[in-house]
């Protein structure tokens, strides 16, 4: 089996080029749009001459609740079929990582052979239709994640908007669930023609990365036969462990992943030195590759000499 993983990553450098060097261990490939462009540039130099890691250039930017991050990961599923053809297709966000072994990972996909995994919390309500209906004009700022005025502001914004008549035209059943996934490839073929339903359905919309891949499938995928994906994506995304809707992944902790021994990922770890921890859920993961595989996926460049270098360079273009 071959996986292509869709990460979007707002990390450090560190972090950035040991979670891209342990996915890619075993043959898959890794998609990764990068906020940074400092860091993005970096992450570029790294892995130039790696085959299988790939940096998102058709669009850098994405970011949670905002349309970005639904077109974003359709172009890295393009892009990824393009370049290749995968068995199944994951996402990871905000320092997300596996939590078992890639083995396990594979025989779990593998019991359900072409099956989607993805999570929808509810089909349209009339609250989900008033709240969807409505235009967030300012989701793209870059606060708007963080910034409770930002969030305020936004939805006041659509409030006023909603009583002048102005709302979106959406014939299609609106509806939420989990923004993670895991879609087979015959699925990917089929969502990546439809690009433009995402962005003419959700432009300007409130979290579109939890309505667009549900209401897709519907309308794209399960046209003729029964929606039968299973309804779990199988992630540790925060303190109480499952999802909630309008939030990112928020940080886990070791006693949480003790008591979800279900869980494929996870998100970022709490600990005061997260690569310890990473590496500890890495070794998990890669615990199946031997000694000689090892040795021919060691990174190709050194990262601190890498930095050394660039940082000399800069010095010496300002003499």
């Amino acid at each position: 089996m071959k996986i292509a993983y869709l990460i979007h990553s707002e990390r450090d450098y560190d972090e950035v080029i040991e979670t891209l060097n342990q996915l890619v261990k075993q043959n898959d490939h890794a998609f990764i749009m990068i906020n940074d462009n400092d860091l993005r540039d970096k992450v570029a130099f790294v892995f130039a001459d790696h085959p299988r890691v790939h940096i998102s250039h058709t669009q850098e930017f994405a970011q949670e609740g905002d349309l970005s991050l639904a077109r974003g990961t359709i172009i890295q599923m393009k892009e990824a079929l393009e370049y290749d053809q995968f068995d199944y297709f994951i996402n990871l966000t905000d320092g997300m990582m596996p939590l078992k072994s890639r083995k396990e990972i594979v025989e779990f996909l593998e019991k359900n052979p072409g099956k989607d995994y993805y999570y929808v919390a509810s089909k349209e309500t009339p609250e989900l239709k008033k709240k969807a209906d409505r235009y967030y004009m300012f989701t793209n700022l870059l606060a708007f994640p963080t910034s409770k005025f930002i969030r305020g502001l936004t939805r006041g914004n659509a409030v006023l908007f909603s009583k002048l008549g102005l709302k979106r035209k959406v014939e299609d059943a609106y509806q939420i669930g989990s923004p993670w996934f895991m879609l087979s490839n015959e699925t990917v073929k089929k969502l990546v023609v439809h690009f433009e339903y995402v962005s003419n359905t959700f432009k300007m919309a409130w979290y579109p990365e939890e309505m667009y891949i549900p209401m897709m499938m519907e309308k794209f995928i399960y046209t003729d036969r029964a929606d039968d994906h299973i309804n779990n994506d199988y992630r540790l995304v925060g303190p109480e462990g499952d999802w909630q809707a309008s939030s990112g992944a928020k940080p886990i902790n070791a006693e949480l992943i003790a008591s979800h021994p279900e869980a494929l990922f996870g998100a970022k770890i709490t600990a005061e030195d997260n690569l310890d921890l990473y590496q500890d859920y890495f070794d998990i993961y890669n615990s199946s590759i031997n000694e000689i595989e090892e040795e021919k996926e060691k990174t190709f460049i050194d990262p601190s000499l890498l930095l050394d270098s660039l940082k000399k360079a800069k010095e010496n273009r300002q003499d």
